[in-house]
């Protein structure tokens, strides 16, 4: 589907709107070939309440095909991973652990509303060919190089990752209902570890009229669905746990300037966003179908009882959403 229309920021704005909203200098820069580059963090995604939420951003064709051939190990982060190459010769970075299946439906979620995403998928078994002396990956990778549920992400050699850092609050958005529907997003998905540049990432890539662009996104989703827990010092966090995820709040309050949400994460300056850009995001959520949710589900390898508990708080919090703003969006019952 050819994008509609985007929100680009020229880096000489980007640098001084990141200056005055911090107070400070401006973060590490992207490398001198991006320089020209428009920043975006949406495009228009177009019909939302068509999109195939199974595949997301990739499709069958471009699914990792084992077998697979060990190529590193990756030590950086929290969480065991490794890069492969499959036979066709592309390069997967592939993660295991508690974050697999998280990641997965996240991704589809951020990606059916316009936000920029990594083409994953979740592979529930396979065979890694020569894996030897493994740290972290070991209990996931048996010495046949069997390995059961990862989370496989390819990184387009055509789109890579630039130098630049950027964090929810210090970026060139600051201001932006695309930005503010960012906050609302990632609080739906109770996502609490968006402290930092390390779990963002800007992409060059080449924009729908061929022109180069930085693409910026969060490209670490795997601490969603679970409870966010107590702030900075918190203990009592989760991820993919649905009892958790059922009981977290969403929205504190809302008046007729400002809707406040009850994030509980790292970063305690999402939590307040303009009703008017709140409003907006709610239009896009609101095109969702019960059914296509079910199938970001499906994409991560849910259990159906997971699958029926995790789309319908979902939608659940799509309706209290919409019900707190006074959304004029389209029903979000299902076909």
């Amino acid at each position: 589907m050819t994008a509609r229309m985007s929100f680009a920021v020229p880096l000489a704005v980007a640098l001084m709107a990141t200056a005055c909203a911090t107070g400070g200098g401006p973060l590490r820069p992207a490398a001198p070939a991006d320089a020209s580059s428009p920043a975006v963090l949406w495009r228009d995604p177009g019909g939302i309440g068509s999109r195939d939420l199974f595949w997301g951003a990739g499709n069958s064709e471009n699914a990792p095909r084992g077998p697979f051939t060990f190529v590193e190990e990756d030590l950086s982060g929290h969480n065991p991973k490794v890069s492969v190459r499959e036979a066709g010769g592309r390069v997967w970075d592939v993660k295991f652990g508690d974050e697999v299946h998280a990641e997965v439906a996240a991704n589809r979620l951020v990606w059916s509303l316009g936000y920029f995403v990594e083409q994953q998928y979740y592979v529930p078994s396979g065979t890694i060919r020569g894996a030897k002396s493994l740290g972290r990956a070991a209990p996931h990778i048996g010495a046949d190089g069997r390995f059961r549920e990862a989370r496989f992400r390819f990184r387009d050699p055509a789109m890579p990752r630039t130098e630049e850092e950027w964090t929810l609050t210090h970026n060139p958005f600051v201001g932006t209902k695309e930005l503010s529907g960012l906050y609302v997003l990632m609080t739906l998905l109770n996502n609490w570890d968006i402290e930092g540049p390390r779990n963002n990432r800007v992409l060059r890539a080449d924009g729908p009229r061929g022109r180069s662009e930085r693409r910026f996104l969060v490209s670490d989703l795997g601490a969603t669905f679970g409870r966010m827990g107590g702030g900075r010092l918190m203990s009592n966090h989760s991820k993919w746990n649905l009892d958790h995820f059922r009981n977290e709040k969403f929205i504190e309050t809302v008046d007729s300037a400002w809707l406040r949400l009850a994030h509980d994460g790292y970063d305690p300056d999402v939590e307040r966003v303009p009703i008017a850009h709140a409003r907006w995001f709610a239009g896009l959520a609101g095109q969702l179908r019960a059914a296509q949710v079910r199938r970001a589900f499906e994409a991560a390898g849910a259990t159906p009882s997971e699958i029926d508990g995790y789309s319908r708080k979902v939608m659940e919090k799509i309706a209290t959403l919409r019900k707190a703003v006074g959304s004029r969006a389209v029903a979000t019952t299902d076909r």
